[in-house]
């Protein structure tokens, strides 16, 4: 088995070297203050098989990354790159400001299948990505677009204040929200952690600076902790984002 690794890499600290491999999407570093890159190494770490730049001309950062059962590579993260690379039939095909991205690429890191922008008018941040039997692609983060975008019947589509978390469901072709809710008090959350279950649903972790955010009955812990750094919390939703 082969393993990936992701980052953004820094002109003024790393070098524009960084390697690639010959037929990769995208051999040339794209400028900006960072540029993203995702290598896969042997299972040994002992040969570089495939590796890229993936990005446009500002800030680009990835955060998580999946594979799919057909073993294609699925990214996840932010963008300031207006010319971000986007697939045609994208969800979501023009930046707003700070946006999140999705974008997979082909094992052998040779070309994009698919990619989407998503996010609102403000910054949008994306922590972590985890991909379902069905292949649907989930998405978690903390956004501060009180646009960011939500689905009818989601579980909360109203924004909570002082940045807030969100949970997105996007179709296998990154064509499609399937579902997508915030979900928050009025303080401010860091969802960082994303799992799917046997039967579709989904798991939340992170930390809340908000002694409203939503605790169910007969819970372990009802009661707000605070402290300097807030409270953690782990939540559960249905698969369709409508049920806590």
């Amino acid at each position: 088995m082969a393993g990936y690794i992701f980052h953004s890499g820094n002109p003024y600290a790393w070098p524009v070297s960084y390697p690639t491999t010959d037929g990769a999407y995208d051999a040339s570093y794209n400028g900006g203050f960072y540029d993203s890159f995702i290598s896969k190494l042997d299972a040994s770490l002992g040969s570089l098989l495939a590796s890229t730049f993936i990005g446009g001309g500002e800030t680009d950062w990835i955060t998580s990354l999946a594979i799919d059962g057909a073993g294609n590579v699925c990214v996840a993260g932010s963008t300031g790159s207006a010319d971000y690379p986007i697939t045609a039939g994208a969800f979501d095909m023009s930046i707003d400001s700070v946006d999140g991205f999705v974008t997979k690429l082909d094992a052998g890191l040779s070309a994009i299948l698919s990619s989407t922008f998503i996010g609102g008018s403000d910054t949008d941040e994306i922590t972590s990505i985890a991909i379902d039997d069905n292949e649907n692609i989930y998405i978690i983060g903390s956004t501060g677009s009180t646009n960011y975008p939500t689905t009818n019947g989601a579980y909360d589509r109203s924004y909570n204040l002082y940045g807030d978390g969100f949970v997105s469901k996007l179709d296998t072709g990154l064509h499609n929200l399937l579902a997508s809710t915030f979900i928050g008090g009025r303080d401010g959350e860091s969802i960082t952690s994303l799992a799917i279950d046997g039967a579709g649903n989904v798991y939340l972790a992170g930390n809340t600076m908000s002694a409203d955010y939503p605790v169910t009955t007969g819970a372990y812990d009802t009661t707000y902790n605070g402290g300097f750094f807030g409270g953690g919390f782990v939540s559960k939703l249905d698969a369709r984002l409508s049920a806590l």
